[in-house]
């Protein structure tokens, strides 16, 4: 019998919180999901271009991609919505969203994950929006985040009480006072500390809670990522999430100017796109589908404010 003892790790707060979101979604969201394969050999061509004659203009990759899926979101704006559903009476409701506000993972030192809410992403420029997430990362940096996730997980407790869901709400208490590790709130030195800090300076609960959309991408983690997302979670009341993978080589159709085809290498970004099948059908992510189709193809006129040598 080997004497080396297995490794036992808790759930932390915010294992906590995404534990308790993705099973909501796993046991009340009715998936689909789609794999949409995106030519992006000119958009990345005219993207490096633009990069190199202008060295000054810090724009990431990633943040170009959330440009091009808040333009394609504004062509479907039914994906951009909330969800109230009672099964007990099958009644529902959808409601549609002006405000663009994106859920993105956010990658910690420590190596955990949380979901941070990129708000108004549907008025920003694609230079605006940089400057928005590299401001998300100094306040990252500036607070603990416990502090900020710590009352999150209590407004979502609050909220279950609020939707009549006695039971769920105080087994959640329960778990959270009494289970393995119990949630404790920082130390009274982190919590002044955070108190002082300018609210511009510092994460809030309001950066934590749920956009109107999920946006993950994995390629911003691992870049020599080789296949794609499959599956992916909607986070109540969230009716839409889009996973985007690392740039992939594929043989593929090139076409001259004289529209002449032939057969050539092909950089792929794959995107799965999963919807609440209560709320979707697919006819309605048509438009979103068509909207990226233009962008990718490089239509001048379906790429407003996409256009990486003009980034606005």
């Amino acid at each position: 019998m080997s004497g080396t003892t297995n490794e036992i790790k808790r759930f932390t707060l915010k294992r906590k919180v995404v534990g308790y979101k993705t099973t909501e979604s796993w046991t009340t969201v009715p998936h689909v999901t789609f794999i949409y394969e995106a030519d992006a050999t000119n958009l990345l061509y005219e993207f490096d271009r633009f990069r190199i004659e202008n060295p000054d203009r810090k724009v990431t990759l990633n943040t170009l991609l959330l440009k091009i899926c808040v333009e394609a979101i504004k062509a479907a704006p039914q994906i951009n919505a909330l969800i109230e559903y009672n099964p007990k009476y099958v009644t529902g409701k959808i409601e549609v969203k002006k405000n663009i506000d994106i859920s993105v993972p956010w990658a910690l030192k420590n190596g955990e994950i949380i979901s941070v809410n990129l708000r108004n992403f549907e008025s920003k420029s694609l230079s605006e929006m940089q400057e928005y997430i590299d401001k998300i990362a100094g306040k990252i940096k500036n607070c603990d985040i416990n502090i900020p996730l710590y009352h999150v997980s209590v407004n979502n407790m609050i909220g279950e009480l609020k939707k009549g869901r006695l039971l769920k709400a105080v087994l959640a208490l329960l778990g959270a006072k009494f289970g393995k590790p119990r949630i404790a709130k920082s130390c009274k030195k982190d919590i002044e500390k955070y108190k002082k800090t300018p609210i511009e300076n510092k994460i809030t609960a309001q950066d934590l809670v749920p956009g109107t959309i999920t946006i993950s991408n994995l390629g911003s983690v691992y870049k020599e990522l080789k296949g794609f997302m499959g599956i992916l979670e909607i986070i109540p009341p969230q009716i839409f999430a889009i996973g985007i993978g690392s740039v992939q080589e594929k043989i593929g159709i090139l076409k001259d100017e004289k529209e002449e085809k032939s057969i050539g290498i092909r950089k792929i970004i794959p995107m799965c796109l999963a919807f609440d099948h209560r709320a979707l059908n697919f006819g309605e992510i048509v438009p979103f589908i068509q909207k990226l189709d233009d962008i990718f193809e490089l239509n001048t006129e379906a790429t407003t404010g996409c256009q990486t040598h003009t980034v606005p």
